[in-house]
């Protein structure tokens, strides 16, 4: 056994005993520590939530399939991972007793306000999968006309 055998078996990892299981690892923690399912969050704004995060999986996977600018990339990024976890958390933390001071100050209900700014970011998400598929949509229409240029019985080079 040589020295590079001995430092690796050294600093290696334990194995598991014959016949145990590794254990489970924890689930990933939700960012910022919010719970999107929280009672504190009005039923309405929790299916925005929900359809939030489910239209921002669908945009990762168009920009895994695309080469996509990394300013889109980041900006899907940070609404996942630091705007909605924010916004959420912002909103649970705000005593209920208090949460009168803000229609007093804007006119609108915190939960309204939350709404509508959900609203916001879906919408946002929504013009970003909208570029996607535009692209989709470009490049299936010249490959159709490439294709129909290329098989026709006319004459294939022109």
């Amino acid at each position: 056994m040589g020295l590079f055998d001995s430092l690796r078996k050294m600093f290696a990892a334990p194995e598991p005993e014959a016949g145990t299981a590794p254990a489970p690892s924890a689930p990933p923690a939700p960012p910022h520590g919010v719970d999107y399912d929280d009672d504190r969050v009005p039923a309405p704004a929790r299916k925005k939530i929900d359809a939030i995060l489910a239209a921002l999986e669908e945009v990762g996977a168009m920009m895994d399939r695309e080469q996509v600018q990394a300013v889109s990339r980041t900006e899907i990024e940070l609404m996942r991972d630091e705007h909605l976890p924010k916004l959420v958390k912002s909103y649970i933390d705000i005593p209920p007793a208090h949460r009168a001071e803000i229609f007093r100050k804007t006119g609108k209900s915190a939960s309204f306000i939350l709404e509508e700014s959900l609203d916001t970011m879906k919408g946002r998400i929504d013009e970003i999968a909208r570029n996607l598929a535009q692209h989709d949509l470009d490049a299936f229409s010249s490959n159709a006309a490439f294709i129909s240029r290329r098989y026709s019985d006319g004459d294939p080079f022109r």
